[in-house]
């Protein structure tokens, strides 16, 4: 069957990658390297038997000659190529199918989202146009998927049987009685439905708009038949012819070079199986990339990418696809306010509450964030943290920090959720310093971000506690 999902692997460990038995061409590559390195063994131990054998036989001439040599650069040169254009085909692939469901998604959200103003007047038009389109697309890009395959019947679609019984006796009349293509017939027939749901007022929007729609059809359907170039398009054949002729020698030389140039019976195999085993390894990978559609554990997974288009499309028929966004009441429309609100919460919850690299003593001068603890005043521009004055300018800040964490504490007690221990609480003669404006900026933050403001709350007070203000 078709490949579910790719080779999930991770490079941190080298033995689980270089033992992992799927997707692997080690025992394919191993069935020429092998025979090779025999080969340098028994003309080892032949030469131990019959001394001389290589010299009349004249295979030391051969291991000093630059024959064996050539043959490797121009397969070296011949592999590196197949291997490239392999891959580019392979990555080429992935893309074109990711394409053609974006634009097929497109399609169906764009026809969902048009439909919106008919929703309320022509509800269950409206949800029989929806349904209809969703299953046929699923079962379009399903077809399309098996057609670039070879295989049928392998991916799921969303219940084509819901369709009307004319409908899929149609499909199947096209496609086994007349031999037509049955993503072509998909895509006539759901060209048909979006025009015919424009006149009759499902799709409320004018037709410059709505030829959108027949674009991105028209466009999914070019990404497929770019995909069908690459498997109806092999490798060209005099090259693999070449490849392999190529290989046979060097299955043959290498263990003739091995066994003449090093008289070990360990050694002399192992130099054969490398070069034997590399070459023919590296030409199955490509043979493997040059057509990603397929069953191969190397191959995409089109089972997964059908599962994921047919995930997309259910979520357009969710009751929640007609919602219409809108801020709530308590939405902050005054520019000036949501920006100091937006750093307020930016500096307060992103970064704990401390600066980076601060020392103790550090603290923020100046504006409404003096309060929010060890940050620097916005209007300067500089968000990093400066130094605190002396003397009574420092007592005047420390006095502003204590109250910011006052005001946070009760805040936190009033927000907290039962489940969460208390905080720290600073000290009974501080309450006099609680600071209003902190007591709103860190409520605003709270109810944004709930627990997550807390624990940042949090590392706030103990901030304090810990510089011994």
């Amino acid at each position: 069957g078709l490949a579910h999902v790719m080779i999930v692997y991770e490079e941190d460990s080298l033995w689980p990658l270089l033992f992992r038995a799927e997707g692997s061409v080690y025992w394919r590559a191993s069935m020429f390297a092998v025979p090779s390195a025999l080969m340098a063994l028994g003309l080892v131990l032949l030469e131990r038997v019959a001394p001389g054998y290589r010299a009349e036989a004249s295979l030391d001439e051969l291991a000093q000659s630059t024959v064996w040599g050539m043959i490797a650069g121009f397969l070296v040169f011949a592999l590196g190529f197949r291997s490239t254009e392999a891959f580019s085909r392979f990555w080429e692939g992935t893309g074109l199918l990711h394409q053609m469901k974006g634009e097929w998604f497109d399609t169906v959200s764009n026809c969902v989202s048009f439909s919106l103003s008919a929703a309320k007047a022509k509800p269950e038009e409206v949800d029989r146009f929806r349904h209809t389109l969703v299953r046929l697309m699923s079962l379009a890009h399903g077809s399309a998927l098996e057609e670039i395959s070879g295989m049928r019947g392998e991916v799921e679609t969303i219940d084509v049987c819901g369709l009307h019984a004319a409908t899929l006796h149609y499909i199947k009349d096209c496609v086994e009685c007349h031999n037509f293509n049955r993503v072509e017939v998909l895509m006539h027939l759901m060209q048909g439905l979006i025009t015919q749901a424009h006149h009759r007022g499902i799709l409320g929007v004018p037709p410059p708009i709505l030829s959108r729609v027949y674009q991105t059809i028209s466009r999914g359907y070019v990404h497929l038949l770019n995909s069908k170039k690459i498997t109806d398009t092999k490798f060209p054949f005099p090259y693999a012819q070449l490849i392999a002729f190529l290989l046979f020698i060097m299955t043959f030389a290498s263990a003739i070079i091995s066994a003449v140039l090093v008289d070990s019976v360990i050694v002399a195999p192992v130099l054969a199986f490398i070069p034997v085993f590399g070459s023919h390894a590296l030409n199955f990978i490509s043979i493997e990339l040059e057509n990603p559609f397929g069953d191969d554990a190397n191959d995409l997974p089109l089972t997964h990418f059908q599962a994921e288009m047919n995930t997309c499309l259910l979520m357009l028929l969710h009751p929640g696809a007609s919602l219409i966004p809108d801020v709530g009441d308590r939405c902050i429309t005054d520019f000036d306010e949501l920006r100091d609100s937006f750093k307020a919460v930016r500096t307060t919850l992103w970064d704990g509450g401390t600066p980076s690299g601060s020392e103790a003593g550090d603290a923020a001068p100046g504006g409404s964030e003096r309060d929010l603890g060890f940050f620097a005043s916005a209007d300067s521009g500089d968000d990093q943290p400066r130094s605190v004055a002396t003397g009574a300018e420092h007592k005047e800040k420390t006095d502003q920090t204590k109250g910011s964490v006052v005001a946070v504490s009760a805040v936190v007690a009033a927000e907290r959720p039962p489940h969460f221990p208390p905080l720290p609480s600073p000290e009974p003669e501080l309450h006099t310093k609680m600071s209003l404006e902190g007591l709103e900026e860190f409520s605003l933050a709270l109810r944004t971000f709930g627990a997550a403001a807390e624990r940042r709350v949090g590392n706030l007070i103990e901030r304090a506690h810990s510089l011994q203000l």
